[in-house]
């Protein structure tokens, strides 16, 4: 699996998109996987679906709870970008590593393009 870099208001994430279809972002970090990144990829693949996989695990400590609170909004505020640049009118978001203060955020900056958000 092969991620491309990517500069979000001059930080950096590792994105890989795949597959065609309902758009889902999984944002994710490593340390809190505990399914290996190519299973969650198929999985989402057979039922059609596209997938943008944003990797957090080389810029963000291992527990959400050790962000400063101007560096989480800073993260949503470049999740809602990322939607921007790819063009996402219905998505949703799923995640092993954002909390529910941050789901909630991110539903608000999303809007009506959000269809779910799942944790």
């Amino acid at each position: 699996m092969k991620f491309n870099i990517i500069y979000l208001n001059d930080r950096r994430y590792k994105i890989y998109d795949i597959g065609e279809g309902e758009s889902i972002i999984f944002i994710f970090h490593r340390a809190k996987c505990s399914m290996e990144l190519e299973d969650i990829v198929k999985v989402k693949l057979k039922k059609h679906q596209r997938v943008i996989l944003v990797d957090l695990s080389d810029d963000f400590p291992n527990d959400i709870s050790e962000i400063c609170e101007d560096n989480c909004q800073a993260l949503l505020e470049d999740l809602h970008l990322l939607a921007d640049i790819y063009w996402l009118d219905n998505v949703a978001v799923e995640s092993n590593y954002i909390n529910k203060p941050m789901h909630t955020n991110l539903t608000n900056l999303l809007g009506s393009r959000c269809s779910t958000l799942i944790n």
